[in-house]
């Protein structure tokens, strides 16, 4: 059932309990009468499989990587049905849900209906993320919640990482029939980035801090400041894949940027500020 609606440029789109957006409602933009259809044709898209299947890949330990085959071969064939609900029966799916009635349509995660307002409006995209992104700040300071806010401040550039990571990535490893998240470098890249803010890898965070809950990570328990440089380390390492600078030269760059960065956001008076709101919250 949703619980909450935003307005984009005339348009009212629902955000259900989950805090996933309603892609049927962002679809009406396109096609009012059946955005059904619109979704639909996004799921047949190849760059909207990749990009589905590495969302999963990161984010849902049970996801099928290996009925992808199965799936691109209907996407492809365009007299077979392919569905959100046919997408998550096959694979396990969790970032995209389907319900009928009332209160019912297609929703998705914010990253994943990010993605679909990309391919049917970059326009759209840019006044939907900023209402989003006010909804939740102004959720934020009434309800109080530091760890979401934490998150959305990296949340962003994490979705450009990733696109420019695909954007090189050998369409032979997107295609191929077999799993392919030990070839994808999305770990590789958060390793390389969370060492260079936090000194630690997540994975080192984690077997140091059994205590704390299995669904939080650093980033949740990291400085307002870390995380701002976090961001924009975010974005440089994002151009820098789009530039073909190899992981050493990468590296060392992003190195140079956080040295460069820290000393002087470290006294910048709008991330303390920010910096006592989340800790009073806290």
């Amino acid at each position: 059932m949703a619980k909450k609606k935003i307005e984009v440029d005339g348009l009212v789109i629902a955000i259900n309990n989950k805090d996933y957006i309603s892609i049927t409602d962002i679809a009406k933009r396109s096609s009012s009468n059946r955005p059904a259809v619109t979704i639909q044709s996004w799921l047949r898209n190849q760059g909207t499989i990749s990009y589905l299947e590495t969302w999963e890949t990161v984010h849902n330990d049970n996801f099928k990587v290996s009925q992808m085959a199965d799936f691109r071969k209907v996407a492809a064939d365009n007299r077979s049905s392919i569905t959100p609900k046919s997408w998550i029966t096959l694979t396990g799916a969790i970032g995209l849900t389907a319900t009928s009635g009332r209160y019912g349509g297609t929703f998705a995660h914010s990253d994943i209906a990010l993605e679909f307002c990309s391919w049917l409006s970059p326009e759209f995209k840019v006044y939907f993320y900023k209402e989003f992104q006010r909804l939740k700040a102004d959720e934020h300071l009434r309800l109080g919640d530091p760890f979401n806010i934490k998150r959305h401040i990296t949340s962003g550039n994490y979705s450009l990482l990733v696109s420019a990571i695909l954007s090189q990535t050998d369409e032979r490893l997107l295609t191929h029939p077999q799993p392919y998240k030990g070839r994808l470098p999305l770990a590789s890249e958060s390793d390389m980035l969370n060492k260079i803010v936090f000194g630690n890898t997540a994975k080192e965070w984690r077997l140091h801090n059994t205590d704390k809950p299995v669904d939080r990570n650093q980033r949740d328990y990291a400085s307002v400041l870390d995380l701002t440089i976090l961001n924009n380390l975010e974005f440089l390492d994002s151009m820098l894949l789009q530039w073909d600078c190899d992981k050493k030269e990468r590296e060392t760059i992003l190195q140079e940027a956080y040295d460069f960065q820290y000393p002087i956001l470290k006294r910048s008076k709008t991330i303390q500020k920010i910096q006592r709101l989340a800790d009073k919250i806290q």
